[in-house]
């Protein structure tokens, strides 16, 4: 059925073979990742296309719905491709075989050493060629979905798809966020559905029910991270407001940090630099793909709000120490362009945010967001972010956000 996985065999077979013609053709290819070698039924596939750069430099495409990624940090040594995604610290590295591609995907970076197998094949644009069925319904609309349902991991999240004949593309949002750019097929009953951005390596299956529920649903992110769920419509299904969820402590005390920067360099919001000014603080991991998304947004807010009195930090959990932690904190604050403090605030984990966060109250995720006023009082906490992958959502969001902040600039010390 699934003829594409059958090749993965014969790849393995010409990787040790005498004949060599081996070439990285210019154009499209399947990218195929094997999240659990146990599962190959939940393979990942993904869309790529090689390229040349207007000043000869090669570049590998990879597109999930409305976004591009752009590899820019390739190269090729012989007949090993080297490519790493940009921001976060996943690469692949791979062997051309022919025109083929064989080789691993590292999801935390070939130091970490963990890895998937992964394979390409050229000339492929369909993300999931091995479906080709019409579909058996239109599941373009909202969606109550309901993961690991009578166990204690059981959560709602909310499914919003558009689908155009049987391709299908949307996003899934829970109270953390949202799985960002999404896109697969509907094939006869089947539902499938993948992204892969350098953070999330996501794929989700399940049967469409003949009463138009969706049945059986399958979901990996890693070897560890899967789920059973089911969906049914529900367009008036909504999750609890990102300002809802957390809260300040009552009686707490004023809130502040006394955290390092990349150079080690303590910084505190009594310094000088935040006097009377309206300041946004974020609780971020430079391997949050939801984390990036709300970092562009407020690069661009605090180009344009800065002027007036904004001032804006990203307190990062990382790894252990902030030596280890450097390199990546470097390389997310240089590829984002992100102007604003960022400062090394502990080893990631709940028990590490809740210290740092210590007077506020409820379930936070990252990121986690305080806005404080020139008095120094906060005013609104959000926790989670619905990125540019959520359509209106994220309009709205933008909207309320800038509203807000011109607010509490407008307010007189």
């Amino acid at each position: 059925m699934r003829k594409f996985i059958c090749l993965l065999p014969l790849i393995i077979v010409l990787s040790g073979g005498c004949i060599r013609h081996n070439i990285l053709k210019q154009g499209p290819y399947l990218g195929v990742i094997r999240i659990d070698s146990a599962e190959p039924a939940m393979d990942l596939p993904f869309n790529m296309i090689f390229a040349l750069s207007p000043d000869g430099q090669k570049v590998m495409q990879v597109s999930n719905a409305g976004e591009v990624i752009m590899i820019n940090e390739m190269a090729v040594s012989g007949d090993t491709v080297f490519m790493k995604f940009p921001v976060f610290t996943s690469e692949i590295i791979a062997i051309i075989r022919h025109d083929s591609l064989i080789g691993k995907y590292y999801p935390k970076g070939k130091e970490a050493g963990s890895w998937y197998a992964f394979y390409a094949i050229p000339g492929v644009t369909d993300r999931f060629p091995w479906a080709n069925k019409p579909a058996s319904a239109n599941l373009s609309g909202r969606w109550k979905i309901t993961e690991n349902a009578g166990t204690p991991d059981s959560s709602i999240m909310v499914g919003e798809f558009v689908q155009d004949s049987n391709r299908i593309t949307g996003t899934i949002l829970n109270s953390a966020g949202d799985y960002r750019y999404l896109e697969g097929k509907v094939s006869g009953n089947k539902f499938m559905i993948s992204a892969i951005d350098g953070a999330h390596t996501l794929i989700l299956t399940a049967d469409v029910s003949p009463l138009g529920k969706l049945e059986n649903g399958r979901f990996m992110g890693s070897p560890r991270w899967k789920s059973i769920w089911t969906a049914e419509r529900n367009e008036s299904i909504k999750l609890p407001k990102m300002d809802e969820i957390v809260k300040v402590k009552p009686g707490a005390r004023p809130f502040n940090f006394d955290l390092p920067d990349i150079n080690g360099d303590k910084v505190s919001l009594e310094d000088p630099k935040f006097k009377d000014k309206v300041i946004v603080v974020m609780a971020i991991g430079t391997w949050c793909p939801n984390c990036l998304d709300e970092t562009i947004f407020y690069r661009d807010v605090y180009t344009n709000y800065r002027e007036k009195g904004l001032e804006i930090v990203s307190l990062c959990f990382e790894e252990k120490t902030l030596e280890i932690s450097k390199p990546r904190m470097e390389r997310f604050i240089g590829q984002t362009g992100a102007g604003y403090t960022f400062l090394y605030a502990g080893p990631r984990g709940h028990e590490s945010l809740q210290s740092v966060l210590y007077n506020l109250d409820g379930h936070m995720a990252y990121p986690t967001t305080l806005f404080i006023d020139r008095k120094g009082v906060i005013r609104k906490v959000e926790t989670g972010f619905s990125g540019p992958g959520t359509g209106q959502h994220y309009t709205e969001f933008c909207d309320e956000t800038l509203k807000f902040l011109d607010t509490l600039l407008e307010e007189k010390h």
